[in-house]
């Protein structure tokens, strides 16, 4: 039965009943609110926050790739309660800053020595409201040790409490009706809020809950839909289609622990059908211009999802098929281009003689490299295409005797031979060098004329087309750049990526 009871506003009864019931079992309370903030780049990196009255503390562990750019990630263990859901819970509350940041790897939160000894029972999970909770993927009781860890693809509001088999199943039930896309509400349910907070004339407040404050909430209360909030980007990411499918694999394994065999059975279904249907909607979207971006990479992570969960036998599913489609369209390309100059001008030498030399050459290499190949650790092969052109000249002319020579040439390559290697250092700095062996095939052709003692003259031409090999290493960063020598006599080496599918060059409004 609904207990009604007003309050006159502002009353400090009403305010100390609305803490009860709106956080209902007391976390362990932390002194102040503790906040940690780092810049953490491409490379990957640790936020680590630590509160030294109790002893706990937090960690978020970013891998290389999990951010594109260098980004201001802000850690807070929060020292007052915070809305968290189940009955039982652990600690005041760890939000993640910025809001509405999605990761482009699976980021891991660690959660050391929290105030209740770590069990089987206990769940880290996301906050979506105080109703609705969101387990974290990849989830690990480290007993023994003290610790508890899972994955994450978004910044957001986490927790950590112990479920009541009720409640259990009232979230599994609640993960199942939700709609990804529209992160804060069910599909195919309408509002339902149990608290309720409205003024009246008389400037009273009204409010409404079940029980007291430390009795269970009935069945209406567990299942109700979260909330009904339209979410401002109704965007099915990847990101947001596997939260929910690695939270339906936490659930199995909770069910799992405690024999609940109809529940294994249940909620592996229902990571299979959620799967399932963030695949058919991402296929049944027109792609984009860049299908070697964000597309790709979607593909990937559904795909290693499906794969997982048992859903590609043979690699003949339809998402298996569509990603080696896109494997053969995108690849890893960089380009290297090498310049060499000599402006050496006509000068005079102590015996009267003059001399001048002159060279142009200009080399460009465009190669590639399968993007799953490029993925993968190790030696990955490289293929390509190329060109070089060459104009050079020297004249001597003396008193009486004179020297010239003109050599103009094109190079184009046969074939390009060797791999890409990835290095890291002692400090994790990553390094990826190509080895090449680069085979040319020769276009060349001299001229050589002149005046030799008794005024005998010569002028002949060669011309050369035999092939030749050139074994070459290059440091593969984007804009790296080498030189070498001065405005009469050098070489300058320029490198460029071209294309790395998933590095983010994506037009702002692809959605995948």
């Amino acid at each position: 039965m609904m207990i009604s009871a007003k309050f006159l506003k502002g009353s400090l009864a009403a305010t100390a009943l609305s803490l009860v019931l709106f956080f209902p079992t007391a976390a362990a309370p932390l002194s102040t609110d503790i906040s940690v903030t780092a810049r953490i780049g491409s490379k990957g990196g640790n936020v680590l926050a630590e509160d030294p009255a109790t002893g706990m503390s937090v960690n978020l562990s970013f891998p290389a790739g999990a951010l594109t750019e260098e980004t201001e990630i802000t850690l807070l263990i929060h020292g007052t309660r915070q809305p968290g859901v189940l009955l039982k819970c652990h600690i005041n509350g760890i939000s993640v800053l910025p809001t509405s940041l999605w990761f482009q790897e699976k980021v891991e939160i660690n959660i050391y020595n929290p105030p209740e000894e770590v069990t089987e029972a206990m769940v880290a999970y996301r906050v979506v409201n105080s109703q609705f909770n969101i387990p974290l993927g990849n989830h690990e009781q480290h007993i023994d040790e003290g610790w508890i860890s899972g994955t994450i693809y978004s910044t957001g509001r986490f927790s950590l409490g112990t479920p009541t088999a009720t409640e259990v199943t009232a979230q599994c039930r609640k993960l199942a009706a939700y709609n990804p896309a529209r992160p804060l509400t069910y599909a195919d349910e309408e509002s339902d809020t149990p608290f309720r907070l409205t003024e009246e004339l008389n400037e009273l407040y009204e409010f409404h809950s079940y029980g007291g404050p430390y009795a269970g909430p009935p069945d209406e209360y567990l299942t109700a839909p979260a909330c009904a909030l339209a979410d401002d980007e109704e965007c099915m990411r990847w990101q947001k289609a596997l939260t929910q499918v690695e939270a339906h694999i936490t659930w199995v394994e909770q069910h799992r622990r405690t024999g609940n065999t109809e529940g294994v059975k249940s909620e592996e279904a229902n990571a299979k059908n959620a799967l399932q249907e963030a695949i058919d909607g991402y296929l049944k979207k027109a792609s984009p211009a860049n299908r070697c971006g964000s597309y790709i990479k979607a593909a990937a992570k559904y795909l290693e999802s499906a794969t997982l969960l048992g859903m590609n036998i043979e690699g003949e599913s339809q998402i298996a098929k569509h990603f080696n489609q896109l494997v053969d369209e995108c690849s890893f390309v960089f380009t290297v281009e090498k310049q060499e100059w000599i402006d050496k001008p006509k000068e005079k030498r102590e015996d009267g003689s003059t001399y001048e030399e002159k060279a142009t050459y200009y080399k460009t290499i465009k190669c590639y490299t399968p993007w799953n190949e490029f993925l993968a650790t190790g030696t990955q092969k490289i293929r390509g295409e190329g060109t070089m052109s060459l104009h050079y000249e020297n004249h001597w002319v003396g008193d009486e005797k004179n020297d010239h020579t003109v050599t103009d040439g094109s190079w184009r390559v046969e074939k390009i031979e060797g791999g890409i290697q990835q290095y890291i250092d002692d400090h994790g700095e990553q390094t990826m060098l190509a080895n090449m062996s680069v085979y040319w095939k020769k276009d060349v052709t001299s001229h050589a004329w002149g005046k030799v003692a008794g005024g005998k003259t010569y002028d002949f031409s060669n011309h050369d087309d035999e092939s030749f090999v050139e074994h070459v290493s290059y440091n593969i960063e984007n804009g790296y750049t080498e030189k070498n020598g001065t405005s009469e006599y050098g070489f300058i080496i320029r490198i460029f990526i071209l294309k790395a599918p998933g590095d983010g060059r994506d037009d702002p409004d692809d959605c995948f």
